[in-house]
């Protein structure tokens, strides 16, 4: 049989691992309901400054620029309405006047080249000249008025096309083109007559008045010389 040699643990000794060893249990316990009960961040995720999203604004509005129409060398530029009629013609209109005071007061009654929307835009958009043949003392239901218009080619293509599209008669005259349209009814008779050359546009349009030669008169004196 073999020979137990004598315990190398004396009592003393045990004590003192137990009292190390419960130490040790105590102090597990303890970080142990520490790290259970400490508070813990929410699971946020992370935004970083690149993901969060810029603040928008709203831009000013863009101020809308009335087009003006570059005039080519060459172009007649009458400086006002006595320079577009001939004596003869000026003695036509009988007793009409030309642009008489009151058709520049707030609020007249008065008439321009074109009673389209679009065309009247081009026209209230554009340089022009209003030229208006009426009644002396006020409104009456019969006169002519015309604008000279000047025009850019892309405009000039524009009121041309919708001249077209309105369904008026349009046809080559006098170095240009010339859009005409006239109603008759039983107490009246009006009309326009378009004329468009070398960027001017005389818009015209007649109630129960009108010269036989109006327009013809007013292309032989702009363009006198020409």
């Amino acid at each position: 049989m073999p020979v137990h040699g004598t315990p190398t643990i004396t009592p003393g000794r045990q004590l003192v691992l137990l009292i190390i060893g419960g130490l040790v249990t105590v102090l597990v316990i303890a970080a142990a309901v520490w790290v259970v009960s400490m508070p813990w961040p929410a699971n946020t995720p992370e935004v970083t400054e690149a993901g969060r999203p810029a603040p928008t604004s709203t831009p000013e509005p863009v101020p809308v620029i009335a087009p003006t129409a570059e005039i080519a060398p060459g172009t007649p530029k009458p400086a006002s309405c006595d320079q577009i009629y001939s004596p003869a013609m000026v003695t036509a209109f009988g007793d009409l006047a030309l642009n008489p005071p009151w058709t520049t007061e707030p609020g007249a009654d008065v008439s321009d080249g074109a009673d389209d929307p679009e065309l009247l835009a081009v026209i209230n958009a554009t340089e022009h000249l209003s030229c208006r043949w009426v009644s002396p003392v006020g409104p009456s239901g019969t006169g002519v008025a015309t604008n000279v218009v000047w025009v850019t080619e892309a405009q000039t293509a524009a009121v041309e096309a919708r001249l077209r599209a309105l369904g008026m008669e349009c046809y080559e005259e006098l170095g240009g083109l010339r859009c005409i349209t006239e109603t008759t009814t039983d107490t009246d008779n009006f009309g326009q007559s378009h004329f468009l050359r070398g960027g001017i546009w005389l818009a015209t349009v007649w109630v129960n008045a009108g010269p036989d030669g109006y327009t013809h008169d007013m292309i032989d004196t702009i363009w006198a010389g020409a």
